[in-house]
């Protein structure tokens, strides 16, 4: 029981990501046309989320690309995201 317990712990904890670092995110409708493009979305850190769900609630079925601002590639955990 409390190698499962222990188990369960680690596997819930690797799920939590702490992100550090600039990113920018562009988000496009179903036919693949960008929505933002007046627009700059930028988040530091774990803020990403907070922007993430805000697009999410303005534009339900948009998919969100999120970009590392410093590296110029793309959030592998996070992007592309689908509302």
């Amino acid at each position: 029981m409390n190698k499962f317990l222990l188990g369960s712990i680690i596997l819930l904890m690797s799920g939590c990501l702490t992100l550090s670092g600039e990113y920018q995110a562009f988000v496009f409708d179903a036919d693949g046309k960008q929505l933002n493009q007046n627009l700059i979305l930028r988040a530091s850190g774990s803020g990403i989320y907070s922007l993430r769900n805000s697009v999410c609630n303005a534009y339900p079925g948009a998919t969100i690309t999120i970009i590392d601002v410093e590296t110029g590639e793309e959030l592998e955990s996070e992007s592309p995201y689908q509302c």
